[in-house]
């Protein structure tokens, strides 16, 4: 049995998702729908692409990742699919896939329709019969034209430098922890086993690494790599993001001395 997941910008109050989901089953009725998340920031393809791209690996193999998170239609709106490490994902070609990959996917088909044949919800009317497609067993060679290219997004913050790491805030969870854009294995390469501060906003700065929320005493800061490897900011059984006015794309820097 096929499973299909969703990672949207489109909440749970509307009708959007259950939407995407009937449509899904109208053409795939024994496919099986998973939720990732449907509370990405309206328009943040870099919040959906932490989630998905730190989520898809737990799945089977041959899963089908379906987004819709900044995908209006618009006249050069590009519908894709892409195969790569035996996974699915489909979505429009806004940057968001340029984000989920450290290599080029091993395929990326381009989904035709004409922009005004279908409405402004071009997920509903023309990606969940694609994915509906591949869950049915169709080739993905056969449901459009394969491209070399992807939109690719770049996020503006200062350059890193052998001193100096820069990231920005990608994501808050619902406990209000703060996950960074520097990965473990990137401090780690340029860390060699120098002193360090991260510095956050409102001056706020770390000068050590924990591995554990319980490491430091209840209320307090701390910075750890989370299970995904990613840096955290944080506050043991508190709110960090309240609490130290952190906010998403907010830049932390890593200054090694």
């Amino acid at each position: 049995m096929a499973i299909v997941t969703l990672t949207t910008d489109l909440g749970t109050k509307d009708h959007y998702v259950a939407m995407l989901k009937g449509k899904i089953l109208s053409y795939a009725s024994n496919v099986t729908i998973v939720d990732i998340s449907h509370e990405i920031k309206p328009f943040n393809i870099q919040q959906a692409a932490f989630v998905l791209r730190t989520t898809y690996h737990f799945f089977p193999e041959h899963t089908i990742h379906l987004t819709s998170v900044f995908a209006e239609n618009k006249n050069n709106t590009r519908c894709i699919l892409i195969k790569h490490k035996k996974y699915y994902f489909a979505g429009v070609d806004n940057g968001l896939f340029s984000l989920i990959f450290d290599e080029y996917p091993e395929i990326i088909i381009e989904i035709p329709f004409t922009s005004q044949d279908v409405s402004v919800f071009v997920t509903r009317d023309v990606l969940c019969e694609t994915v509906a497609a591949i869950a049915n067993g169709k080739n993905v060679k056969d449901l459009g034209k394969q491209i070399q290219s992807l939109e690719t997004k770049t996020f503006l913050r200062p350059p890193d430098s052998s001193d100096y790491i820069n990231g920005n805030i990608m994501y808050i969870d619902k406990f209000g922890n703060a996950i960074v854009s520097i990965s473990k294995e990137k401090f780690e390469r340029k860390n060699n086993g120098r002193n360090f501060v991260i510095h956050c906003k409102r001056s706020d700065e770390f000068t050590s690494i924990a591995k554990t929320y319980s490491e430091v005493p209840l209320g307090e800061k701390l910075c750890l790599f989370n299970s995904s490897g990613f840096l955290e900011i944080a506050i043991n059984q508190g709110n960090a993001a309240q609490l130290l006015g952190l906010q998403l794309d907010d830049t932390i820097q890593i200054e090694f001395q």
